[in-house]
C-alpha cells in the first residue's frame, strides 16, 4: 500500500468498433432501408438477441406469406385470421409449434403484424411507382 502518493494506471483505450456494411441499401420516399443477414448484423450490446428476434419474426411472416399464396383455402383462412389481431397471432404462433412463453408470443405477434402491414404498404407504393 502506498501512502501519500497517487498511483496512476494507464489503460489503453479499446479500439473503436467498426460496423459491417449491409448487404444492400435502398431509398424509398426519403426512407433508407438496409438489408442485413447473420454475417452483416450490427455489432453492439444485445444486437445478437435483437437479430435472433427479428429472424424469428421473419420466419413466422414467411410462413404466413406462403400460406396466403398456397392456393389452399384452409391455409389462407388461417393466415388471414392470424393477421387479423394480436391474440389471433399469438394463438397461431403457439399452434405452429414455436416454443416460447405467452408474453414472448404476444411480442412476436405484435411485430409480425407490424411487419406485414409495412410490407403491404411498401408493395402498394411500389405498384403506384410502376
Amino acid at each position: 500500500m502506498i501512502l501519500g502518493k497517487v498511483l496512476y494506471i494507464y489503460v489503453m483505450p479499446r479500439p473503436k468498433t467498426i460496423q459491417p456494411n449491409p448487404l444492400t441499401t435502398f431509398n424509398l420516399e426519403a426512407q433508407i432501408f438496409e438489408v442485413r443477414d447473420k454475417n452483416t448484423w450490427e455489432i453492439g450490446r444485445g444486437q445478437d438477441k435483437n437479430f435472433l428476434f427479428r429472424e424469428t419474426n421473419s420466419h413466422i411472416l414467411n410462413g404466413l406469406l406462403d400460406d396466403l399464396q398456397s392456393g389452399n383455402r384452409k391455409r389462407e383462412e388461417q393466415a388471414r385470421e392470424a393477421l387479423s389481431s394480436k391474440s389471433a397471432m399469438d394463438r397461431f404462433i403457439n399452434k405452429a409449434g414455436y416454443e416460447m412463453d405467452e408474453r414472448t408470443g404476444r411480442r412476436h405477434g405484435k411485430f409480425v403484424i407490424g411487419e406485414f402491414q409495412l410490407l403491404m404498404k411498401l408493395v402498394r407504393k411500389i405498384e403506384v411507382l410502376k
